[in-house]
């Protein structure tokens, strides 16, 4: 698998999650599929990338698996718009960095120190795609 194949699978996955994907396992299920797949991207530079980018999927089938409380649903629903794969790399960072902003009021006004963990848990998907913007923009 190319590594062009894999980002597109990626993508495709992301945003089918809440609309044609809506099961934890099943989400969990074409995750590791394309693990398995992941394997065979070739070169080690675009090997890590894909790696990194199973590690932010990863997160997103532990919080599809995550019981919901009002604190956790508001979090993940912002995490999944957070997480969209769609736009330029600085468009994709704003969205995650305001999405973080938000997860953080979302989790200050969390009425559980245990809402308030899980929600702010949320912060770490959208700080590797941060990270993972970065790297691939200072590769080039």
């Amino acid at each position: 698998m190319e590594y062009a194949e894999f980002d597109a699978e990626r993508r495709r996955i992301v945003r089918a999650w809440g609309r044609e994907i809506t099961d934890p396992e099943q989400l969990a299920s074409v995750v590791e599929r394309l693990r398995e797949q992941a394997a065979t991207v070739p070169g080690e530079a675009d090997l890590a990338r894909a790696t990194r980018y199973l590690t932010t999927l990863d997160d997103l089938v532990t919080e599809a698996r995550t019981p919901e409380s009002d604190s956790v649903r508001r979090a993940a629903d912002v995490l999944l718009r957070a997480s969209q794969p769609d736009g330029t790399p600085a468009e994709r960072r704003a969205r995650a960095e305001a999405g973080m902003a938000e997860i953080a009021r979302i989790a200050e006004a969390a009425p559980t120190r245990a809402e308030r963990d899980a929600a702010l848990e949320m912060n770490e998907p959208l700080a590797e795609i941060i990270e993972l913007i970065d790297l691939d923009s200072a590769a080039y």
